[in-house]
């Protein structure tokens, strides 16, 4: 299989591009506008580069891609890969609106094609870890923490852009609404959302509470106007499980999750794993099978809680 990346972002630089060497994906053409002098594949891997996405489109022999612009380019170049035959993985947030998403979801199942959305650290098998912690003790989380914290970027940092599809909302979202789905398996009953703090354009801060089926519920910050913190509680009955860095975890970083069961302390060691080459091996596998409808329903699932989500805090669409 071969892959066209559409957008030479810093994060397909830093960390899909030298992750998809390891899933098999040693041909990848990179379609960049304004970026393709500097264009830098990894070792193993060959490919064109494009100075449009246009004419990349057209001429590369690729049948997956990855739409890897500014947020609010995305359902475009979508729409575009789709209707030329491609199987596409979107970055996270897919897409800005829940219609477009529906839309979008109807052409690649017309066109009988994946489409994915990249909320990688799902694919990390500590998440697996986690989960299989409560089920071999016979119980089930009830409460979620998360917090996903940082400092505030640079001032021409396009998350600071709302026509560019920024804000903590559409950025840090995903990692609001995908714990639920993960550990609860299932959409909010209620939602509430507080925007914390504004910038010139868009909001960035915001907390959350979601309430879900059986009792359960999730608390949430998330913003970029705080020191780092990047942690997901997870508590159930006699159990308590503590994740640092699990939005965002290193490829070659270990990690620890910090277990509480019966109040008998554990650390549980994960080797290293890189959630990129896990989530794009799951992607290309369904590719080959034919079985992408999950991922179709993951992210229509995830879409409609981040469109809810938006809509408790008061911003609409």
């Amino acid at each position: 299989m071969k892959l066209l990346l559409i957008g030479y972002s810093r994060i397909a630089q830093k960390r899909a591009l030298p992750a998809l060497a390891h899933v098999g994906l040693t041909h990848v053409d990179v379609a960049s506008r304004t970026r393709a002098d500097r264009v830098t594949l990894p070792e193993g891997v060959t490919g064109r580069v494009f100075g449009d996405y246009e004419t990349a489109l057209v001429h590369s022999t690729a049948n997956l891609a990855y739409v890897s612009t500014i947020n609010s380019t995305h359902a475009v170049w979508t729409a575009e890969a789709l209707r030329r035959g491609y199987h596409v993985v979107v970055d996270k947030p897919a897409f800005t609106s829940l219609d477009d998403t529906q839309r979008l979801l109807d052409l690649a199942r017309q066109h009988k094609r994946c489409l994915a959305e990249a909320t990688v650290y799902a694919y990390h098998p500590q998440i697996q870890i986690a989960r299989q912690t409560f089920l071999d003790a016979g119980l089930q989380p009830t409460r979620l923490t998360a917090t996903f914290s940082f400092p505030p970027l640079a001032a021409d940092n396009f998350r600071y852009r709302k026509d560019y599809g920024g804000g903590a909302l559409w950025d840090l979202g995903p990692y609001a609404v995908t714990p639920g789905r993960l550990f609860f398996g299932a959409e909010p009953e209620e939602m509430s959302c507080c925007i914390t703090e504004r910038g010139d354009e868009v909001e960035t801060g915001f907390s959350m509470l979601a309430t879900y089926p059986g009792g359960r519920a999730m608390v949430g910050h998330f913003g970029f106007n705080t020191g780092y913190c990047n942690r997901l509680e997870i508590l159930g009955p006699h159990t308590t499980i503590v994740m640092e860095r699990v939005f965002t975890t290193p490829a070659g970083q270990a990690s620890v999750l910090h277990v509480n069961q019966h109040d008998q302390p554990q650390a549980v060691a994960v080797p290293p794993a890189d959630s990129f080459a896990l989530f794009f091996r799951a992607v290309v596998a369904a590719i080959e099978t034919g079985q992408f409808e999950s991922l179709a329903q993951n992210l229509l699932s995830d879409a409609n809680v981040l469109h809810r989500l938006r809509q408790a805090s008061g911003i609409g669409k």
